[in-house]
Protein backbone atom coordinates (compact mmCIF):
# COMPACT_ATOMS: atom_id res chain seq x y z
CA UNK A 1 0.00 0.00 0.00
CA UNK A 2 1.90 3.04 1.20
CA UNK A 3 5.55 2.47 0.76
CA UNK A 4 7.76 4.64 2.95
CA UNK A 5 9.47 7.42 1.08
CA UNK A 6 13.23 7.23 1.19
CA UNK A 7 14.60 10.13 3.22
CA UNK A 8 16.96 12.44 1.40
CA UNK A 9 20.06 13.45 3.28
CA UNK A 10 21.55 16.88 2.92
CA UNK A 11 24.86 16.55 1.16
CA UNK A 12 27.68 19.05 0.97
CA UNK A 13 29.01 19.78 -2.49
CA UNK A 14 32.60 21.07 -2.11
CA UNK A 15 32.87 22.24 -5.71
CA UNK A 16 33.03 25.92 -6.58
CA UNK A 17 31.18 26.96 -9.69
CA UNK A 18 30.84 30.21 -11.61
CA UNK A 19 27.74 31.21 -9.65
CA UNK A 20 29.67 31.04 -6.39
CA UNK A 21 32.47 33.14 -7.79
CA UNK A 22 30.10 35.77 -9.20
CA UNK A 23 28.26 35.97 -5.89
CA UNK A 24 31.53 36.42 -3.99
CA UNK A 25 32.71 39.13 -6.40
CA UNK A 26 29.32 40.83 -6.09
CA UNK A 27 29.62 40.88 -2.29
CA UNK A 28 33.11 42.37 -2.52
CA UNK A 29 31.93 45.09 -4.94
CA UNK A 30 28.86 45.86 -2.81
CA UNK A 31 31.02 46.11 0.34
CA UNK A 32 33.49 48.44 -1.35
CA UNK A 33 30.68 50.62 -2.74
CA UNK A 34 29.03 50.86 0.69
CA UNK A 35 32.34 51.79 2.34
CA UNK A 36 33.09 54.39 -0.35
CA UNK A 37 29.62 55.95 0.00
CA UNK A 38 29.92 56.04 3.79
CA UNK A 39 33.35 57.68 3.50
CA UNK A 40 31.92 60.38 1.23
CA UNK A 41 29.02 61.01 3.61
CA UNK A 42 31.38 61.37 6.55
CA UNK A 43 33.51 63.83 4.57
CA UNK A 44 30.43 65.90 3.71
CA UNK A 45 29.28 65.93 7.34
CA UNK A 46 32.74 67.02 8.54
CA UNK A 47 32.83 69.80 5.94
CA UNK A 48 29.37 71.02 6.95
CA UNK A 49 30.37 70.93 10.61
CA UNK A 50 33.49 73.02 10.07
CA UNK A 51 31.47 75.51 8.01
CA UNK A 52 28.82 75.65 10.74
CA UNK A 53 31.51 76.43 13.33
CA UNK A 54 32.60 79.41 11.24
CA UNK A 55 29.00 80.60 10.84
CA UNK A 56 28.38 80.22 14.58
CA UNK A 57 31.54 82.19 15.37
CA UNK A 58 30.50 85.02 13.06
CA UNK A 59 26.98 85.08 14.54
CA UNK A 60 28.39 85.15 18.07
CA UNK A 61 30.65 88.07 17.16
CA UNK A 62 27.74 89.99 15.61
CA UNK A 63 25.64 89.35 18.71
CA UNK A 64 28.45 90.63 20.94
CA UNK A 65 28.88 93.70 18.75
CA UNK A 66 25.13 94.38 18.89
CA UNK A 67 25.13 93.97 22.66
CA UNK A 68 28.04 96.41 23.04
CA UNK A 69 26.35 98.94 20.73
CA UNK A 70 23.11 98.60 22.68
CA UNK A 71 24.89 99.19 25.99
CA UNK A 72 26.63 102.26 24.57
CA UNK A 73 23.31 103.61 23.29
CA UNK A 74 21.66 103.02 26.67
CA UNK A 75 24.54 104.76 28.45
CA UNK A 76 24.26 107.74 26.10
CA UNK A 77 20.49 107.91 26.63
CA UNK A 78 21.01 107.72 30.37
CA UNK A 79 23.40 110.68 30.24
CA UNK A 80 20.96 112.67 28.12
CA UNK A 81 18.10 111.95 30.53
CA UNK A 82 20.27 113.07 33.44
CA UNK A 83 21.13 116.32 31.61
CA UNK A 84 17.48 116.98 30.88
CA UNK A 85 16.58 116.25 34.50
CA UNK A 86 19.29 118.68 35.67
CA UNK A 87 18.02 121.37 33.29
CA UNK A 88 14.46 120.90 34.54
CA UNK A 89 15.63 121.08 38.15
CA UNK A 90 17.42 124.41 37.45
CA UNK A 91 14.27 125.99 36.04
Amino acid sequence: MNEPQPTKKITFDPTINLGHMLTFIGFIIAGFAAWNTLDKRITVVETQRSHQVQVDTMQDQRAIDSYVALRETLARLDRQVERLANQLDKK
